[in-house]
């Protein structure tokens, strides 16, 4: 077994199998911020695990994607 077959085993294994996961998503504003690079965003975000995708979902009322 290689090492992306070892990794793809490992992700099965801790988020497969049906298990709801949170997964941290990372974006980047497009505006600069007061120190003129660009700001960085991270939420948290509910994800499901299968046949090697994750699916994301959040709610429609939040400030997430």
């Amino acid at each position: 077994m290689n090492r992306y077959e070892e990794g793809m085993k490992l992700i099965e294994e801790s988020c497969g199998n049906k298990k709801d996961n949170t997964i941290a998503l990372s974006t980047i504003t497009t505006e600069p911020g007061a120190d003129g690079f660009p700001r960085p965003g991270v939420r948290d975000v509910s994800a499901y695990y299968e046949d090697g995708v994750f699916y994301v979902t959040t709610s429609a009322k939040s400030n997430k994607m």
